[in-house]
Parts: C-alpha cells; sequence; structure tokens
C-alpha cells in the first residue's frame, strides 16, 4: 500500500475554520458594543431627566421664598440658559391649605403644575408646591415678651413645603425630587 500524500486541501480547510472562529469573534464583539452604546445612552438619559429635575426643585426654593414674602418671581436674567423661561402657574400655592379635607381637588404636579420650566435644550421640569405645615420659631409671641432667647430676637413663623419636581427628557424619559423645604422670615 500506498501511503497518500495528498495534503493540498487542508490548509484551505484551516483557513475556512480561522475564518469562521474569527467571524464569531467579530459578531459577538459587535453585539457587546451595540448593547454597550444603548446602555451609555439610556444612563445619559436618565442622568439629564434626573438633572432637570434637581434644577427644577433650586428653582423652585427661589419661587417658593419669593412667594413667601409676597413678592412676584422673577428670575431678572439670572436663569442664565439662552431660550429657557420659568412660568409661575399658580402663585397661590403658598396660601394653599396644608390638610384638605379629601373632597378638595387633587393638586398633582402632573395634573397642574404650580411652576413650569421651558426649554429648548437644555431643561425642562414641572413643579408642585405644597405648604405642608406652620410652626412658631423661638422668640416668637409669648416666648419673645417673656425675654426668651433674649431681647430682639427674630420671632414669627417658620412655614414647611414639600416641593416635587419631575424633570423630563425629549426622549421621553422622567426624573422624580421631592423634598421639604423650611422657609423662615428674614
Amino acid at each position: 500500500m500506498r501511503p497518500i500524500n495528498n495534503e493540498k486541501g487542508a490548509v484551505l480547510v484551516v483557513a475556512l475554520i480561522i475564518m469562521g472562529i474569527i467571524a464569531v469573534i467579530g459578531t459577538a464583539v459587535i453585539m457587546t458594543s451595540s448593547i454597550e452604546l444603548n446602555i451609555a445612552q439610556n444612563d445619559k438619559v436618565a442622568k439629564t431627566a434626573f438633572y432637570r429635575a434637581e434644577n427644577g426643585r433650586v428653582i423652585a426654593a427661589m419661587v417658593s421664598e419669593a412667594a413667601a414674602w409676597g413678592i412676584d418671581y422673577s428670575d431678572g436674567d439670572e436663569f442664565e440658559v439662552p431660550g429657557s423661561d420659568i412660568f409661575v402657574l399658580d402663585g397661590d400655592f403658598i396660601m394653599e391649605p396644608f390638610d384638605l379635607d379629601p373632597g378638595a381637588p387633587v393638586d398633582l404636579v402632573e395634573v397642574s403644575p404650580d411652576v413650569r420650566v421651558d426649554e429648548t435644550g437644555a431643561l425642562s421640569a414641572n413643579l408642585d408646591i405644597d405648604k405642608r405645615d406652620t410652626s412658631l420659631l423661638p422668640g416668637a409671641s409669648a416666648e419673645f415678651g417673656s425675654g426668651y432667647e433674649g431681647a430682639g430676637a427674630a420671632g414669627g413663623m417658620a412655614t414647611t413645603i414639600m416641593v416635587t419636581s419631575i424633570g423630563s427628557e425629549p426622549s421621553g424619559a422622567t426624573a422624580r425630587v421631592e423634598v421639604f423645604y423650611l422657609l423662615i422670615p428674614r
């Protein structure tokens, strides 16, 4: 018997196997990259919505302070985002009672925001501001008259407000931030 020394097609078979392995690895890399890009995009959208809600929270604090002292809020061009506007839709939010009866209309940020921040590309948020509590500050009324906290101590009422800010992103992502503020007279 003669040995067969015909190995001319072996290189082709090995090359096809290596090409198949490289194709599988390439496909896996492309799929992983596209998934990572989607994750990064979703993370960016979520963070953008959160930061818009956070900015709304800061604006709500300024609007609430102005309302507590009976001043119409104006950003005075300090809101340095071109094309953005702050609209106070319900200026009486600081006077709303904090123990609404069950039959009263619901005041939700999704239904009727008190403040809206509109934008052309930087900020977008709806804000609901609700008075939750009022309390006497040390040095107020009888305490002040009896000398408690010393003469000249500033008295008055502190007002606790709850701010709900919903930031939104053009893709439809939203983020909700809720915070309590204590408004103290100057």
